[in-house]
């Protein structure tokens, strides 16, 4: 398996590890093929009961690699395509929210866009108290990582992320929204998540797929999973409007943290 997705077991706990710390583990193509082996490979091994979705070094994911989407994006020839390769991507979220044992999302540093929907898809979310959950920094597209916001935080406070690039809640308000179950100081947050899925461990595994499923099934029942997939539709659209298209030359002509700075100094 690529070193981009590490997998370590500890009694009947595995964890999955984004590993490109330089990266902050945004993610990318070689990190989606590790991620999606990682999962096939735990589904099938009967002596894991919980799985923990971790990241190394200083953020847990800030989400999809601009550097390396937006070129490929470029090269789409119709929103169709957008759309379809979107879909992909939640897609593979989607795997996470059927997986058939409990997926705790564990979130230290960042969590920003594409690294919540990962989260939103979790079964529990245990976070460091000051690691940082949030939305892109700069207008890329839109319908994509709200709704699935929406459905744990609200639709207001979706929008009040969504609609200000750049905005940002810590731990603990994550868990005063919605967004997390728990929240821990830093420190001891390895520990505590592991506490937990042991805990967890304990219930027979028919037991805990049948639990998950029932409580799937609820949040199901309000359109989850159509919004989920709907959010590509959305997305693909967005991207083909003017804004868009003058922030992703921005970044071609200045470099992500170029753009940012741009997108921040405009008059209002």
């Amino acid at each position: 398996m690529s070193e981009v997705v590490v997998v370590e077991r500890n009694g009947k706990i595995a964890s999955i590890i984004l590993n490109r710390p330089d990266k902050l583990n945004a993610l990318n193509r070689e990190v989606f093929e590790a991620f999606d082996a990682a999962l096939i490979e735990l589904e099938h091994d009967d002596d894991v009961a919980v799985v923990i979705i971790k990241g190394a070094g200083r953020a847990f994911c800030v989400g999809y690699d601009v550097g390396t989407d937006n070129p490929e994006r470029s090269k789409l020839k119709s929103v169709t395509a957008d759309r379809d390769r979107l879909e992909v991507n939640v897609e593979r979220w989607l795997r996470v929210w059927d997986f058939p044992k409990p997926v705790i999302g564990q979130v230290h540093g960042y969590a920003l866009a594409g690294g919540t929907q990962l989260l939103t898809c979790c079964d529990i979310v245990i976070t460091a108290e000051d690691a940082k959950f949030g939305f892109p920094s700069v207008p890329l597209g839109g319908g994509y990582v709200g709704p699935m916001w929406t459905h744990v935080v609200g639709a207001q406070r979706s929008k009040l992320m969504d609609f200000t690039a750049g905005s940002q809640i810590d731990g603990k308000r994550a868990v005063e929204w919605g967004m997390a179950t728990l929240a821990f100081p830093a420190e001891r947050l390895d520990e505590e998540t592991l506490d937990i899925a042991r805990k967890i461990a304990r219930t027979p595994a028919d037991i805990l797929r049948l639990k998950k499923k029932a409580i799937n099934r609820v949040i199901e029942g309000g359109d989850f999973r159509t919004s989920v997939l709907n959010g590509a539709l959305w997305d693909s659209i967005i991207h083909q409007a003017d804004g868009v298209k003058l922030t992703s030359q921005k970044i071609s002509e200045l470099g992500v943290r170029g753009a940012v700075d741009w997108f921040n100094s405009q008059d209002v």
